[in-house]
Parts: structure tokens; C-alpha cells; sequence
């Protein structure tokens, strides 16, 4: 079957600029919206999945989802901080952390009162989350009413700045060191020493959780079964990735919802497409006639249309994730539902991103063009050429 030649499409679309221009606009902003939204989400997920270590296993009470709802106690953490999976420093001490995490109201600057998470460790925390690293000052002085803040806070918050003091329970806390954590939600925390934060917060003797560096080979479904089944232990275990991954599920929802948003909005630039296009076949009736006459079949002429109408698409769609760019890496903040306190994120443009945005915008314009289309291959060659 012969085609119709490529320049006959990009001369229509130059004569048509107004409609074309148009279409172009309603198409590269729901693109954007598009790709601005994803990357929202895809920063928001990153935020949380890349918490976890994959050496790390993380113990909570039975029935927990959150570490807001767990409980371990002192007894518990004596029973299990010596199993042999547990790896250990130089000095022979096993890599076990037990943490408790409070929620505190910070004054963030400009601005109303957010809940941030003030995490309680002692100085083995930095060797069990080796992603945490000092990158101003020092680590807190675990005698002393001293924390470190993740730097996603930092300046954000009253208080958060190195050198600054903050409330927080009971008492005043001095801010010695500034830490990160390659960007995971750990930078939205702030640290301070575990039985400082449990009488500030007055939280008695427990813990939230307990995180566990285990050692290479590990059998990680043996290790779980034995901290549910032993009586003296008796909590549930996960890998943090695999913990971290739960967690994300406000961010799968949020695609969720993104994807409708985006059905619904990409109907009117469909509609937008389709009364181009259409415009474009009532305005080209006797060059459709012609083209008939000249030999090419209807399955040309409707291929031809279907073209003009993705390739604009197409334009549309590049031109939006163009608009979207500047966002790449923006900081934002975020209401996690899931532990009801802020998340610090960076907004991420990934190549999936867009490869899934120009599709977006390529079946926009297939939608919009196809009953165009058909009704030019549909056309009577006598009919059409007889129209002026």
C-alpha cells in the first residue's frame, strides 16, 4: 500500500496553525500536570523506600504496622540483642538499636505548626543505619540534652539550625550536628539520645522498635520465625525494605489517583484533538478526493491522519515535559497519612517518567484522531471531489 508522503502532514499542520497551536497548548499542559504529579510521587516513594537496608531487620510488636503502634520492652530487647545472626563492631558489642520515636510540633518558619518525628537512639544507631552520616558538627553527647537534625529540616523549622535550641517534652535541646541520609525519610527526623527522649517525652521504658544488623548469609525467614515463636521475645520481624516498601503505600495510592486525574483531564484535550483533526478533514475534503484519485487507498488516507494527529501528540507531549523539567529535584513536604507526620521529598523526573508521559500524550492523540480519521477513509472519492 503507498503512503502518503510525510510533508503533506507537516504542510496541513503550518496552515492550520490557530487550531494547531491549540491543540498543542491543551495537550503539553495535561502532560505536564502529568509528569509533575509523577514525580511528586516518584520522590515521595523514594523518600521512604530508601530507608531501609537490606542487611537491616527491624522488630515491632505483633499486629504493629507502624513503629507510632510498637511496643518492646527492656526484657524483650535483652532477649534478643545476643542472637548469633546479629553482627557485631570490632570491639565485639552486637549492631542492635533499639529506638523509640515520639511526635513533636515544630514551628516551621513562615509558616503554621507541622508534626516532625524525634527519634530516640544511642550512639550505635550511626554503625546499624549506615546510610547516616554527620555532615555538619558532630554526633549528640549521650549525656547531655543534645540532638542532631536530618537535613531536610534544617532552617525549614524553628529550632533546626546547627548551634539552635528547640523544645521538646520537657526539656530544652541543644542542636549539635547535621546529618543525611541519601535522601530517605530519615532526613525528616531529628535525633537525640534514647533514655533522654524516653523521660522527656516520659514514654517509661520502652522502645518503638528494634533494628538489627544482621550478618551476610543470614536466614532472615529462620531469624523472624524464632523472634514470633520464642515466649521471652515474642514480636514480629521484617526487613526494613520490606517495611519501608508497607510504608509506601500512600505513595501507590497517590498513583493511583494521579492516573484518574489524568483520564479525566486528558478528556478535553482529546476532544481538543479530535475537533482539529476533524476541522482538518472538512477543510482538505477535495485534497482528500484527490489523493483517492491519485491512487492511494483508504487505509493510506486513514493511516495518514492517524499520523498527523499522534505526531502532534507527540510535540505536545515532549513540549509538556519540557514545562515540567524545572521541578526536577524541587524540595516539597509531605502529610504522611500512614505515621501522620511531615515527609521532606525532592520531586524526581525519571526516564520512566517520561517515556510514560509521551505515550500519555501519543494515545491522546490516537484517540483523538481515529474517528477523524475513519471518516476521512470513509470518504466517496466522486463526493469529495465534487465539494468546494
Amino acid at each position: 500500500m503507498m503512503a502518503i508522503p510525510l510533508r503533506y502532514n507537516l504542510r496541513s499542520l503550518i496552515v492550520r496553525r490557530v487550531s494547531t497551536a491549540m491543540t498543542v497548548g491543551g495537550i503539553a499542559l495535561v502532560t505536564a500536570v502529568f509528569v509533575l504529579v509523577m514525580a511528586m510521587v516518584a520522590g515521595l516513594a523514594a523518600a521512604i523506600q530508601d530507608s531501609g537496608s537490606p542487611d537491616n531487620l527491624i522488630a515491632m510488636r505483633k499486629s504493629a504496622t507502624t513503629e507510632a503502634e510498637s511496643f518492646v520492652s527492656s526484657d524483650q530487647f535483652d532477649a534478643l540483642k545476643f542472637l548469633p545472626p546479629i553482627r557485631r563492631d570490632g570491639k565485639g558489642n552486637p549492631l542492635v538499636s533499639p529506638e523509640l520515636t515520639v511526635q513533636t510540633l515544630l514551628d516551621r518558619i513562615g509558616g503554621a505548626q507541622e508534626n516532625i518525628i524525634f527519634r530516640g537512639v544511642e550512639p550505635i544507631a550511626l554503625p546499624v543505619h549506615t546510610t547516616v552520616h554527620i555532615i555538619k558538627g558532630r554526633m549528640f553527647n549521650p549525656s547531655l540534652n543534645e540532638v542532631i537534625v536530618g537535613q531536610a529540616l534544617e532552617g525549614r523549622y524553628s529550632g533546626t539550625t546547627l548551634g539552635s535550641t528547640l523544645r521538646f517534652g520537657r526539656g530544652t535541646w541543644t542542636v549539635v550536628g547535621i546529618f543525611a541520609a541519601e535522601g530517605s525519610s530519615f532526613e525528616s527526623e531529628i535525633w537525640g539520645e534514647l533514655h533522654r527522649v524516653q523521660q522527656s517525652s516520659q514514654r517509661g521504658s520502652y522502645f518503638s522498635s528494634v533494628r538489627m544488623k544482621l550478618m551476610d548469609g543470614t536466614n532472615t525467614k529462620a531469624l523472624i520465625k524464632r523472634l514470633a515463636d520464642d515466649p521471652r521475645i515474642n514480636l514480629q520481624g521484617m526487613t526494613e525494605p520490606e517495611y519501608y516498601l508497607d510504608q509506601s503505600r500512600v505513595a501507590d495510592q497517590l498513583r493511583t489517583l494521579v492516573l484518574v486525574m489524568a483520564v479525566i483531564m486528558a478528556a478535553g484535550a482529546i476532544f481538543g484533538a479530535m475537533n482539529t483533526m476533524y476541522a482538518a478533514v472538512s477543510s482538505r475534503t477535495q485534497e482528500i478526493g484527490t489523493l483517492r484519485a491519485l491512487g492511494f487507498r483508504p487505509g493510506a488516507v486513514m493511516a495518514s491522519f492517524l499520523f498527523e494527529a499522534v505526531m502532534l501528540a507527540l510535540a505536545a507531549g515532549a513540549i509538556g515535559v519540557l514545562l515540567a523539567t524545572p521541578i526536577n529535584g524541587f524540595s516539597s513536604r509531605f502529610g504522611n497519612f500512614v505515621t501522620f507526620s511531615t515527609l521532606a521529598f525532592s520531586f524526581r523526573i525519571t526516564l520512566t517518567i517520561v517515556i510514560e508521559a509521551l505515550t500519555f500524550a501519543a494515545t491522546m492523540g490516537l484517540l483523538g484522531g481515529w474517528l477523524p480519521a475513519r471518516q476521512a477513509m470513509r470518504m466517496s472519492v466522486v463526493v469529495a471531489l465534487r465539494r468546494s
